[in-house]
C-alpha cells in the first residue's frame, strides 16, 4: 500500500488557487500511482491487477493506492519454502505435466519477491515535481 499525505498546515492562509492546485495534484498523483501499480503488478490471472484501487480523502489531503487481495503481500515480499496441506478436503488436486495429481501435501519451494508496490512508490516519487508543475499551470 502506498500512502500519499500532503502536510498542509493551515489551509485557511492559502490562496484558493493554490488550494485547488493542491487538491488536483493529490488526485492526479494518486491516479498516476494507481496506473503505475497496475502496470508493475504481475499478471497471472489478472485478479491482483484488478484489485488495485486508489482512495483519496480530499478533506485530509491523503490518498492510498494498493491491492485489495490478501496474497499481495506474499507477491511483494516472496515466501520461504513451506508445506501446503488440504484444509477442507483429504487431498490436494492439481494438474502437473498434463496429468491430474492427488496428494496429501506439497513441499512448495517458495517464491521470489516481486516488489511491484516498491517499484511503483519509487517511480511515483520521481514524478512528483513534474505533476505538480503541470497541475499548477492548469489551475492558473
Amino acid at each position: 500500500m502506498i500512502k500519499i499525505k500532503i502536510e498542509k498546515g493551515d489551509l485557511t492562509v492559502l490562496t484558493r488557487r493554490f488550494e485547488l492546485a493542491l487538491r488536483y495534484f493529490l488526485y492526479e498523483l494518486a491516479g498516476y500511482a494507481e496506473q503505475e501499480m497496475i502496470r508493475q503488478a504481475p499478471q497471472r490471472t489478472g485478479k491482483l491487477r484488478r484489485s488495485i484501487r486508489k482512495r483519496v480523502n480530499m478533506a485530509r489531503l491523503e490518498a492510498e493506492v494498493g491491492p485489495d487481495v490478501e496474497y499481495a503481500v506474499w507477491v511483494e515480499t516472496g515466501t520461504r519454502p513451506h508445506v501446503i496441506r488440504p484444509v477442507r478436503a483429504r487431498a490436494l488436486r492439481f494438474e502437473a505435466g498434463g496429468e491430474i495429481v492427488f496428494t496429501r501435501l506439497v513441499r512448495h519451494p517458495g517464491t521470489k519477491p516481486n516488489p511491484f508496490v516498491q517499484r511503483t512508490a519509487d517511480e511515483t516519487r520521481r514524478q512528483v515535481q513534474r505533476l505538480w508543475r503541470e497541475k499548477w499551470k492548469e489551475t492558473a
